[in-house]
């Protein structure tokens, strides 16, 4: 009876090495009852320990997909067994099912625990590799625990292992892991740099899985670095290995990364399709990271479309995953948006309230991306509550983080990196081949010393010859395979080129921004103290009407100070992508008629008219914010520049799909030189106001920004004495 039993058994395990459960749960299904079936009636079978062993590991892995829980409960089971008769050997299974599900179910402790365990039954076997191979397990579960610096020393410790070994598949899985690590702590030249040896190992040795895993963090970084481009290029390489390969999990890993992509350029219904994808596939794979993560981009979408009330409620069912797993590089994430969401509504209290707890975690766990990202939306918060010294305190920190995290030197490192990894490529392989001829040298060697002992002439030189037309042939494909690899290198050298310019013009802008940060706020801080200090110390000294002047001095300085302030802020919000773009149909002539409004105690004090020609139901369709900036800054620009009893008017032209914006003056002028340096950041104008008005040097830039974020352009036709004419062209539709 039992022999029959045993038969079947091994039937029914033999089945299941071959299942697949996210595919077919059906499939599965008969075979679980069938093992659990026997497994109940193991004591009428006289079943032995280590055949139960057997079945609990197989019904272990037949709920791989179906049941996490059910997947702990009968590794349990098996390991309980395996103790009890004190067999090493078997608890290794039910040891690696533990630690790889209750990683799955975000219990990292008893993950390590389970994977701990495992280490010492490997050691006291001898078995280096195995070690190896559960160290990178335990950083693994480290990484997803945000403990960083724990997962950094395992990962060190199973590649000392590897190495000792050549064991190249674990070599590549550890550097992998270690540029994630590198890329959290914002070193983006080694990250790039660990990812790219990983990836020259999976290519070697043909792990489709490993390539998958390393183009995917290859695409990371470059998303951190704001090239899109090139990491959907590399998400799209990796979704489609993981499609091939049928593994659901990765798989909506990438279709949010994908859908990361088109958030960040702004097609953010593009971005909700993706994201309610991969939220579907996620439901067959029932992990509570992978959905928080999935309703926590969810909810940004919605927040950067305007719709807050869905982006609260996806953030806050992201909130309650993410707070319940202890995810703690998540929650920063959460928190962050949660804030960010609350200052749109205008809710600061509670905006300041998340932002700082996301600070904190950040701030914990060293995350130096969202450290960042924290400052400049608390610079934010407290600009939009009036407080402007804090709000200044933290985009000074914010300055000072995106210089780090964006230098010249990190950027150059990775293009330099790029350069060598592709021109290094072409000579280790030809060290590779040298050496491989080598090794396949000697082994012919061997083969006719051990031939001529054992079998006859004529049988040895036909074997030899096989090996030696076999090795011609690999050598034709070896020099085919070279030839087209220094194509692809010529290709990346022009890629290389080509963003190392871009890299360039970006730090050009980034220096420009700093110098006018650096000079144009400390000059009138400098006159604010010097004029302060005179009023407190030489205050008797000083006529009644000369105190007056001073203090009309240093109100103007901070007036001027403070618009300076203004125009940064909006200018670099706008540089970071953070100014978000909201367009709807809009009457230019209310806008008009709204900026005259603003601008009439300005002009009365020089008995300037300011006029608007613009006809009611004259409709753009751009960002009414950045507009309504666009339009306030020109004829600001026009009544400083126009003497008294001047002149400004405000006109519109129709013409095919667009309509043309004119301010006009009859003020000074402007030269042919100033002319090219007018919207130009760090081009530096001395020229004042007719009533000696001095500017911020930043508003006709920030003018340029906007109107080219709405597809529209802006130029000036001006000749000195005669006046000025600024237009800019908006869309119709």
């Amino acid at each position: 009876m039992k022999k029959y039993f045993l038969i079947y058994i091994s039937f029914i395990l033999s089945l299941s090495l071959v299942a697949d459960p996210l595919i077919d749960t059906n499939q599965v299904s008969p075979k679980i009852d069938s093992l659990e079936g026997v497994l109940f009636n193991a004591l009428s079978i006289d079943l032995s320990a280590p055949e139960k062993i057997s079945i609990c590991n197989a019904l272990a892995e037949l709920y791989s997909g179906i049941s996490n829980e059910k997947r702990v409960e009968y590794a349990s089971r098996s390991l309980k067994l395996a103790e009890e008769i004190n067999d090493a050997a078997l608890q290794i299974k039910p040891l690696e099912i533990l630690g790889y599900t209750y990683r799955r179910l975000d219990n990292y402790e008893k993950s390590i625990k389970y994977y701990s365990k495992l280490i010492e039954i490997y050691k006291a076997n001898n078995n280096e590799i195995e070690e190896a191979n559960t160290l990178k397990e335990i950083g693994y579960s480290y990484f997803h625990w945000s403990k960083y610096v724990e997962a950094n020393t395992k990962y060190e410790e199973a590649l000392e292992i590897y190495k000792k070994h050549q064991y190249f598949e674990g070599i590549a899985g550890v550097l992998r892991g270690i540029a994630a690590i590198l890329m959290h702590w914002g070193e983006y030249g080694e990250a790039l740099n660990y990812n790219q040896e990983a990836l020259k190992f999976w290519e070697e040795i043909g792990d489709k899985e490993g390539m998958a895993g390393s183009y995917n963090s290859i695409g990371m970084l470059y998303q951190e670095l704001d090239s899109l481009d090139r990491a959907s290029e590399y998400y799209n390489k990796s979704l489609k290995i993981f499609e091939e390969l049928g593994s659901n999990w990765d798989i909506v890993n990438m279709t949010l990364h994908i859908g990361d992509i088109y958030l960040k350029k702004q097609f953010y219904n593009k971005a909700l399709e993706y994201y309610f994808r991969a939220d579907s596939i996620g439901k067959q794979v029932g992990n509570k990271k992978l959905k928080s993560i999935t309703l926590s981009n969810i909810g940004e979408a919605y927040n950067l479309k305007g719709d807050y009330i869905k982006a609260l409620d996806y953030q806050q069912k992201a909130l309650e995953l993410k707070e319940e797993i202890g995810d703690k590089k998540r929650l920063t994430i959460t928190y962050t948006e949660m804030g960010i969401i609350y200052n749109n509504i205008e809710d600061y209290a509670k905006a300041l309230k998340f932002l700082n707890k996301g600070l904190d975690i950040a701030k914990e766990i060293n995350f130096k991306y969202q450290i960042n990202k924290c400052y400049k939306s608390l610079s934010e918060v407290y600009y939009n509550i009036s407080n402007y010294k804090k709000s200044l305190e933290y985009f000074k920190l914010y300055i000072e983080g995106f210089e780090q995290i964006y230098s010249e030197e990190s950027k150059h490192t990775i293009a330099e990196l790029q350069t060598i990894y592709q021109l290094e490529k072409k000579s280790k392989e030809n060290e590779r081949l040298r050496h491989n001829e080598q090794l396949n040298t000697a082994q012919i060697k061997n083969q006719q010393l051990i031939i001529g002992f054992v079998i006859f002439i004529l049988i040895g030189s036909f074997i030899l010859a096989s090996i030696f037309h076999s090795r011609y042939q690999q050598n034709q494909k070896l020099n085919i395979q070279l030839s087209l690899k220094n194509k692809e290198i010529e290709h990346q050298q022009e890629n290389v080129l080509n963003l190392n310019a871009e890299l360039k013009e970006a730090n050009a802008a980034k220096d420009k921004f700093f110098s006018i940060l650096a000079h144009d706020l400390k000059n009138p801080f400098s006159s604010l103290i010097a004029l302060s200090n005179m009023l407190i110390e030489e205050y008797n000294i000083f006529s009644e009407e000369e105190r007056k002047q001073f203090i009309m001095q240093i109100k103007d300085s901070s007036e001027n100070t403070f618009s300076l302030l203004q125009n940064l802020l909006e200018w670099a919000s706008a540089q970071t992508g953070k100014t978000k773009l909201v367009r709807e149909k809009m009457d230019m002539y209310k806008i008009s008629e709204e900026t005259i409004a603003l601008l009439k105690p300005a002009a009365k004090n020089k008995n300037i008219s300011i006029y608007s020609n613009i006809p009611g139901n004259t409709f753009a369709y751009a960002d009414k914010n950045m507009i309504s900036t666009v339009l306030l800054n020109l004829v600001s620009n026009a009544v400083k520049f126009t003497p008294h009893n001047g002149k400004v008017e405000i006109n519109s032209i129709v013409e095919n799909q667009d309509i043309k914006i004119q301010v006009s003056d009859n003020g000074v002028g402007i030269s042919p030189e100033n002319i090219k340096k007018l919207f130009l950041l760090g081009q530096k104008i001395q020229t004042k106001g007719t009533d000696k008005e001095t500017g911020t040097g930043l508003g006709l830039v920030l003018c340029k920004e906007f109107v080219e974020k709405n597809d529209g352009n802006i130029w000036v036709e001006s000749k000195e004495g005669e006046g000025s004419r600024f237009y800019f062209s908006l869309p119709k539709t």
